[in-house]
């Protein structure tokens, strides 16, 4: 199962039989696994993912060699228990069939990671070999114009990122329509937005930290991580207001004043500092 979970980041690109194949395996072992129980407060599915791959290849040199001594946090016994077989299982179940396992451990999507990835290197000012930066700004926007529920307040909270960098409105015209767009679309769809809050959450001062959480908290997995590991920010501000209609509102339209302004009169010393 451990050598399932490595391999998910290409199991998920993959596709076709092999993640069908992938994904019976798993069901396979969560069938098996089903009504074990263990007396262990924590297992090792409930770490950051960057800390389970770095972590994991030395686990499976260890299980498989008795000579290596062991030295993970975890002991070997709670690597093997039943639950954590099954919350493995359940997290490789849910990765590549979202929705099928709804108690699995929480994470963010790869797709939204490698998301992620791209629009840090291009606000960075270093994209990515082959990057399309007008491309990836439009994507943004057009995801902004689909976005409903839950997950619309993160795709705001992106796009709003992304009007702190000078490039973003001349990148291309159809980037900068789609961003606009994104931005009605999200107002029209707030039009009376129900609030509860004395204030509303800071973003980052960093467009590159904004970007992070706008992209953890557009899937169910990235919110779920978000909440449980707080990545991003060394003090992250609580989930709930973050999702609140009237801040997602305000958001979207001051971004949207805000894009429009730098098409009118650009602003070539602005930086990727938010507002």
């Amino acid at each position: 199962m451990f050598g399932l979970v490595l391999m998910l980041p290409y199991t998920e690109q993959a596709g076709g039989d092999v993640t069908r194949v992938v994904a019976d395996a798993a069901q396979a072992v969560r069938r098996e696994r089903a009504g074990q129980s263990c007396g262990h407060a924590e297992h090792p599915f409930d770490e950051q993912w960057e800390d389970l791959v770095d972590t994991l290849p030395d686990v499976l040199r260890m299980l498989a060699d008795d000579s290596i001594e062991w030295w993970e946090n975890y002991p070997q016994e709670q690597w093997l228990c039943p639950r954590t077989v099954d919350g493995f299982a359940a997290m490789v179940l849910e990765a590549l069939e979202p929705g099928s396992a709804t108690d699995a451990p929480p994470l963010l999507p790869f797709a939204a990671q490698r998301r992620l990835d791209t629009l840090t290197a291009v606000l960075e000012g270093y994209p990515q070999p082959g990057t399309d930066v007008g491309e990836e700004v439009a994507d943004v926007g057009k995801a902004l114009s689909g976005a409903e529920g839950e997950g619309r307040a993160g795709h705001v909270i992106t796009a709003a990122a992304l009007t702190w960098w000078a490039g973003t409105a001349n990148s291309s015209d159809e980037a900068y329509d789609a961003l606009v767009q994104g931005f009605e679309l999200a107002l029209a769809g707030l039009a009376d937005p129900v609030c509860t809050h004395d204030q509303h959450p800071a973003l980052p001062r960093w467009a590159t930290a904004a970007v992070c959480v706008g992209i953890h908290l557009t899937t169910a997995g990235g919110r779920g991580v978000y909440e449980r590991h707080g990545p991003c920010l060394k003090n992250p501000p609580p989930l709930e207001p973050l999702l609140c209609p009237a801040f997602t509102a305000s958001l979207a339209r001051d971004s949207l004043i805000r894009l429009r302004a730098m098409r009118a009169e650009p602003q070539p010393g602005r930086t990727e500092e938010g507002p």
